[in-house]
């Protein structure tokens, strides 16, 4: 299997006046070319209707490299769509506890709900011992893994992008998500938050299904 380097997440909006048959069709043949595009491992869609007025549409993409990951976003441009936000970012260990902040199977099955953020520590958190670092992260995994059911995609991207990572949540129930980041908001690490937004919430589903309440109904023929 092709390593992933590469986890990155894009979302668009559908122009006024084009959420047509047509369009539904464009999208639909861009995503299944983007899925058999070579370095392309995983291409997952998901719902953002309603929950967020800068994007509609959403893809969680998993590449070899970047250039398929750009690849994959010209071809849904070429559709028309619109581009409202790009958050991507390399996989690496932490530095922290040398361990992946993948802890999720792709490809595989996905849960109902993604939560992806990126984010941004303060100036002050660097200036902080490494011992001192360490500690709090401990603490901040400490509480995560009183949530076991929620699955988490952490990737880098500080110096090569707007923000330092990238983190992605799945999860199947909403309301429990929001008690775990309410817990981690709790911990002595958030002091050190420079910047979590934007916040964008997809709700995964077959590319049919999501088409379908992006752009409902087919055109019947």
């Amino acid at each position: 299997m092709t390593e992933i380097q590469v986890h990155g997440f894009l979302y668009f909006r559908v122009p006024q006046g084009l959420r047509t048959p047509e369009m539904r069709e464009q999208v639909r043949r861009a995503t299944e070319e983007a899925q058999k595009f070579p370095g392309v491992v995983a291409l997952y869609p998901y719902s953002l209707v309603g929950l967020r007025a800068s994007a509609d549409l959403g893809f969680w993409l998993a590449t070899d490299e970047i250039e398929a990951y750009q690849w994959v976003g010209g071809r849904f441009l070429r559709t028309n769509l619109e581009l409202t936000a790009s958050l991507w970012g390399y996989v690496r260990p932490s530095q922290y506890t040398g361990q992946s902040g993948i802890s999720v199977q792709v490809p595989g099955e996905r849960k109902r709900y993604l939560v992806v953020y990126p984010f941004i520590k303060t100036h002050d958190w660097y200036q902080l011992s490494a011992d001192d670092r360490r500690a709090m992260m401990k603490d901040h995994a400490r509480v995560g893994h009183a949530f076991t059911e929620i699955d988490q995609v952490l990737v880098y991207s500080t110096g090569i992008a707007d923000w330092e990572f990238v983190v992605g949540y799945e999860t199947d129930d909403l309301k429990r998500f929001s008690e775990l980041v309410t817990a981690l908001r709790s911990t002595a690490g958030r002091l050190y938050t420079r910047r979590d937004t934007p916040i964008f919430t997809g709700r995964h589903g077959p590319l049919q299904d999501v088409l379908h309440e992006v752009f409902g109904e087919e055109d019947p023929q």
